[in-house]
């Protein structure tokens, strides 16, 4: 069995850390596997732990039509020269061009897992009928669309993205080893220079679009004045954003309370030595920082985005507010840190709906089980390499529209 996961040139982040369970827990069983990857920071994780890497170039995040057609072509010719049984797709750009390439170079099993679909529930009416026609034509191109939460696979069959048979949702899970902390709290406190009853909020991820992260800093310039509160403000993560975020925190007061911390291997020390987790993002396919944080049993305030609506049920295990409203996110800081016994109950809550449903063997299990019965399904019913829908796909990248 011959593996090939299709990254390109996304960044490192939550969804890496998924795409090295899976490739890990593949070749662990004894197949070949392979990560299409031209980020250093991923591509160094995999050699870490043995996982081969592809540094082909041939998926860009940008769209330019002539050099989208160049890179369908260079990753048809790989898949050609190099048989695989399974390619599994990520990302939406990932996901179009890799499904497209495997099925005209005729690979026997595809499977796309949608991290997050290139629609989200802020899109304009225009974009998102674009994005739902292009999603709609590239899952016929495949055997399964794994959506990573209930909440996006009921959204995008109410959509007509696919059907029931082929979208399928398998939550993503981690590790509880991955936020064990090997530091004790004060020590690590310590070493930032922040004092040992201070209030410490956490953010982790990418600084990136989309993450909410200019909210969280008026939030915490609210805290900072109005608020009158006594507290530290961390960012663990890098991405495009750091520079404006700086400057941001600057302009807003803040130099003295936030601390940018740039990308951390140690987030569990990270978490056990914060008092509340802030996840502000504007969309998510399912957070694996809000995992993190509930792995952790740490008190979170998040947004009321579909997925973490169903990840804490509904606000049992976190404080939920509206995306975009820096004043509902800093009055929701308030609360934990005013009140120690409901931050114990969140953070008890989210320890336990953890442990019931988002653990790394649970989600592994259940993409083993996925992709045994789509290998029966492909021995009873082999599946054509061509045809008019793969046509409308190279179509599509000539025009521009991807």
């Amino acid at each position: 069995m011959r593996i090939l996961h299709v990254v390109g040139e996304s960044k490192f982040g939550g969804g890496s850390v998924m795409i090295h369970a899976l490739a890990a827990k593949a070749q662990a069983q004894g197949w070949t596997v392979h990560v299409l990857t031209t980020d250093d920071t991923f591509a160094d994780m995999l050699k870490e732990f043995g996982v081969g890497v592809v540094r082909l170039e041939a998926v860009w995040r940008e769209i330019r039509p002539w050099r989208d057609a160049l890179g369908l072509w260079r990753l048809y010719r790989f898949l050609k020269l190099h048989r695989y049984t399974v390619v599994h797709t990520h990302t939406s750009k990932g996901g179009f061009i890799g499904r497209l390439a495997a099925r005209l170079a005729g690979i026997p099993v595809i499977v796309h897992t949608a991290h997050g679909f290139a629609f989200h529930e802020a899109s304009h009416p225009v974009a998102l009928r674009s994005y739902v026609f292009m999603e709609r034509m590239a899952t016929r191109w495949c055997h399964r669309v794994i959506t990573v939460s209930e909440f996006h696979r009921q959204w995008g069959l109410a959509l007509g993205v696919g059907d029931e048979r082929k979208l399928v949702a398998i939550p993503n899970g981690i590790p509880y080893e991955r936020v064990e902390p090997l530091k004790p709290r004060e020590e690590v406190r310590a070493e930032l220079d922040t004092p040992a009853n201070q209030f410490v909020i956490l953010s982790t991820g990418r600084l990136a679009k989309g993450k909410g992260l200019e909210d969280l800093l008026k939030a915490a310039a609210w805290l900072n004045g109005d608020g009158g509160k006594d507290f530290s403000l961390w960012f663990a993560g890098d991405g495009p954003l750091r520079a404006v975020l700086e400057q941001k925190a600057a302009a807003l007061g803040l130099s003295a309370r936030v601390r940018f911390l740039g990308f951390r291997s140690d987030v569990g020390n990270l978490l056990a030595a914060c008092d509340v987790v802030a996840l502000p993002s504007l969309r998510e396919g399912l957070s694996i920082a809000l995992l993190e944080a509930m792995a952790a049993a740490k008190p979170i305030v998040a947004t009321t985005i579909g997925s973490n609506r169903e990840v804490t049920r509904n606000g049992e295990a976190a404080v939920l507010v509206p995306p975009r409203d820096p004043a509902a996110l800093g009055h929701a800081i308030a609360q934990i840190i005013e009140n120690p016994a409901r931050a114990r109950e969140l953070a008890a809550a989210a320890g336990r709906i953890f442990r019931a449903f988002y653990t790394e063997r649970r989600m592994l299990d259940r993409y083993a089980e996925e992709y045994r019965r789509i290998l029966t399904e492909c021995s009873e019913a082999p599946y054509k390499t061509t045809g008019s829908a793969a046509k409308r796909g190279l179509d599509i990248i000539a025009s521009g529209q991807l």
